[in-house]
């Protein structure tokens, strides 16, 4: 088998490439492979300003211990004078989360990053005392590299403050890290993160071409001369049914695409209803070592819209019945439940839902998972307004904020096959009427999603 690992049986192999005990295996022939670790438990959290918060020494044992994802705000108490449309509950204001962090031999010679899925709002995150970096835009996920903040053999610091004094919403927006927190360790030379894009650029009754690039980041001292990318699709029963390999060189400090089209036979096609998925694995070897992994989930469909008949899914039209869908749950607030989500999503399906927009920002990527499997069509929508409810202020500098948070939003989303179309905004008062530069924001957004997909 091309690729195989040798202390696995063939079998094995074949069958259980992609399952998390894939993953527990490898780990242990292979400690130099990536691996994601879940922060969840014991958060500190404490609201208001927290004067030295982010410092390592500072004492935070009177604080409250939480789970993430946390919001702060759904507990209460009501606001009777407060606007009604954020459901009168104390979500404007800043909080502070920390979180020690134990050192694992596993992190030694590795680069780590920290994936947050969405902190409302303007996320300050530090490690050990140092700024580490920041987002602005509640509602994204973004990542960090901090590896040059760790201290090895140590405990290190992870402080995140949240302010969301400055956001602007038409609904209850929720409050704090409302969605998954994860540690990420890969080899210098590595499959960048959302750096896969899967593409199914022709689809035949019995083969469809798969096309797929990978983004390998070398942030190594050296060049890697003789990389070797090796590109698998396996079925939902765990079997490879087409693979290839590219060969290459990635100088220190750059980054470098590699792209192969992979046929496969007789493909079952993702249509609604019938969520029926693929997995690209992405294999890094220097040689004959494994130096880094990376699974993507895709689907085989096409889509189309016709002027005279509207949408086309593999050829087939279909009638959109779809709703608009927030980001919180009702009574559990914005922290963000994939069992929540799920019963959420059946109950529209019962109803006889085929479609969702998520509006009117980024939602949780467990969202796109979710209609993946179930077999529901994706309106992703990533702004409401060109203002403060896309944390937009007067100081924001608008192309710098398009780039980075449609760049994090297109390249997190694009391989999810249940997303049919891209909405870079709602109900923007500027491009309606063409002021405050409004067509000009729009061509600047719409560019930056054809940048990535």
């Amino acid at each position: 088998m091309p690729g195989s690992l040798p202390f696995l049986s063939l079998a094995f192999q074949r069958r259980f490439l992609l399952t998390g005990l894939f993953f527990i295996v490898v780990f242990q022939g292979y400690s130099q492979l990536r691996e994601i670790f879940p922060l969840q438990t014991n958060w500190k959290f404490a609201k208001g300003p927290q004067p030295n918060a982010f410092q390592p020494d500072f004492d935070d044992s009177k604080w409250e211990t939480v789970s993430i994802p946390h919001d702060w705000a759904i507990a209460g108490p009501f606001i009777p004078e407060a606007d009604g449309n954020t459901a009168k509950l104390p979500w404007k204001g800043e909080g502070w989360y920390r979180y020690p962090l134990k050192w694992s031999a596993s992190f030694n010679d590795k680069m780590v990053y920290l994936l947050f899925d969405g902190v409302m709002a303007f996320p300050e995150v530090y490690v050990n005392g140092i700024l580490a970096g920041r987002w602005d835009y509640g509602y994204n996920s973004f990542y960090l590299d901090i590896t040059k903040f760790l201290q090895p053999g140590k405990q290190n610091i992870i402080a995140v403050h949240a302010d969301t004094r400055q956001h602007d919403s038409r609904w209850y927006p929720g409050a704090g890290i409302y969605r998954k927190v994860q540690l990420i360790t890969v080899n210098p030379v590595h499959v960048d993160i959302w750096g896969v894009q899967v593409t199914t650029p022709v689809i035949k009754p019995n083969y469809a071409d798969v096309n797929v690039i990978a983004n390998v980041v070398n942030q190594a001292s050296a060049p890697y001369d003789d990389i070797n990318v090796q590109f698998s699709i396996v079925n939902a029963a765990g079997f490879e049914v087409a693979t290839s390999t590219v060969k290459g060189r990635v100088a220190e400090g750059t980054n470098k695409d590699f792209e192969a089209t992979l046929r496969m036979t007789n493909p079952k096609l993702w249509d609604i209803g019938q969520g029926t998925l693929y997995k690209m694995l992405t294999i890094i070897r220097r040689g004959d070592v494994i130096i880094d992994t990376d699974i993507t989930s895709f689907g085989v469909r096409s889509t189309r819209f016709d002027p005279d008949h509207g949408f086309y899914l593999n050829d087939k039209r279909v009638q959109l019945k779809g709703v608009n869908l927030h980001h919180d749950h009702g009574p559990l607030g914005a922290a963000f439940y994939p069992r929540a989500m799920e019963r959420q999503l059946q109950l529209l399906k019962d109803m006889g839902c085929n479609a969702i927009r998520n509006s009117h920002n980024v939602a949780a990527p467990e969202l796109l998972e979710l209609c993946d499997k179930m077999g529901i069509l994706v309106f992703d929508e990533i702004f409401d307004k060109y203002d403060g409810k896309a944390d937009i202020t007067d100081t924001t500098d608008f192309a710098s904020f398009a780039h980075r948070n449609v760049s994090n939003f297109v390249r997190r989303d694009r391989n999810h096959p249940s997303v049919f179309i891209w909405s870079v905004g709602n109900e923007i008062g500027d491009v309606q009427w063409n002021v405050n530069g409004g067509f000009d924001k729009l061509r600047t957004m719409t560019n930056e999603v054809l940048r990535y997909d």
